[in-house]
């Protein structure tokens, strides 16, 4: 029996999003060929009048393939699937989309006509695809009645603000190989040095080109030695002694800080609902396996013996193992 691609499907998904992005575009482009041009230029710029919406109607069904209808309520769906890829706003585009629902019905029975839901791979993945919708499903009709509260997004953000309280720094650095190179350049720079110039000439670090600025920083950005060393440095000053760190010896200005400013809610909530919605899934499956009998099969594990070297041999050897014993 011939199996079917694997990648049938997602060059179907591919081919889709195709043609509608082609559908769309081309649409537009006659809008664009068919508007008369002006008769001569005008003296201010004038605000193009936007586009007036078309009204139109998907009939249900959209289509009937040899007997077999195709329902608007697939078509709805479909359309779901790929908003945010492409929009099914315009006539065009639903005509292409009904075109796409066309040709996968069209393989669907011939898949059915094989009988390909009857080979055991098919069948397998089958299985698969259903049963992670299920669990996917059962998943989202948990969160959409567990969605986080405003008063629960209120309380992270506060603890995480609480937590971000503290100073920023703006510094920059000449990083260096050995101890010796950052103590001549501590030398330069008491005897006048411009640390800039000296960062660009001297420094390893890829901020050397920009006289090793490093901007705003906050310490839990740095590693510990590099954030210690800068948050004694007063505003204006360099490290007297080098500064080694895993990447190599540091030699430090500090040029100002200020009060580290958080983020404000509504920059902070996507990430804390999705944090809470993350943790009412966790908890949702420590109780499901809690109040279940589940019985883990232990993995069997055995050595794997390397298979036996080929014994050496000599062409004389060979030769005589090759040629056909004389009769005697």
């Amino acid at each position: 029996m011939n199996k079917p691609n694997r990648l049938t499907l997602p060059l179907l998904a591919l081919s889709s999003a195709l043609l509608l992005s082609s559908a769309a575009l081309a649409a537009e482009d006659k809008k664009s060929e068919a508007a008369p041009a002006p008769a001569a230029p005008v003296a201010m710029p004038v605000k193009p009048a936007a586009a007036q919406p078309v009204a139109f109607t998907v009939p249900d069904p959209v289509a009937v393939v040899n007997g077999k209808p195709i329902s608007k309520a697939m078509f709805d769906q479909y359309a779901q699937q790929l908003r945010g890829r492409t929009k099914v706003d315009s006539p065009e585009s639903s005509k292409a989309l009904i075109d796409q629902l066309v040709m996968e019905e069209l393989l669907l029975q011939e898949a059915i006509k094989q009988k390909l839901a009857d080979d055991p791979q098919i069948k397998q993945q089958l299985q698969m695809m259903q049963n992670n919708l299920l669990a996917s499903s059962v998943v989202r009709k948990m969160l959409s009645e567990n969605a986080p509260s405003e008063e629960a997004i209120k309380k992270e953000y506060d603890t995480a603000v609480a937590a971000m309280k503290g100073k920023e720094y703006k510094a920059s650095h000449i990083l260096v190989d050995s101890e010796d190179k950052a103590k001549a350049i501590i030398e330069d720079l008491k005897k006048g040095g411009n640390f800039a110039e000296l960062a660009k000439t001297k420094s390893s670090d890829s901020s050397a080109a920009n006289g090793g600025d490093l901007g705003w920083f906050s310490p839990s950005m740095m590693v510990p030695p590099f954030a210690q060393a800068a948050a004694k440095l007063e505003k204006g000053k360099y490290t007297e002694q080098p500064v080694q760190t895993q990447f190599g010896w540091h030699v430090i200005l500090l040029e100002d800080t200020r009060d580290a400013t958080p983020p404000s809610m509504d920059e902070l909530k996507p990430q804390i609902a999705q944090m809470l919605q993350s943790k009412v899934v966790n908890d949702y499956l420590e109780k499901l396996k809690s109040g279940a009998k589940i019985e883990v099969k232990e993995i069997q594990v055995s050595e794997v013996k390397p298979a036996p070297a080929p014994i050496a041999t000599t062409p004389a050897a060979d030769a005589k193992a090759s040629k056909p014993e004389e009769k005697k």
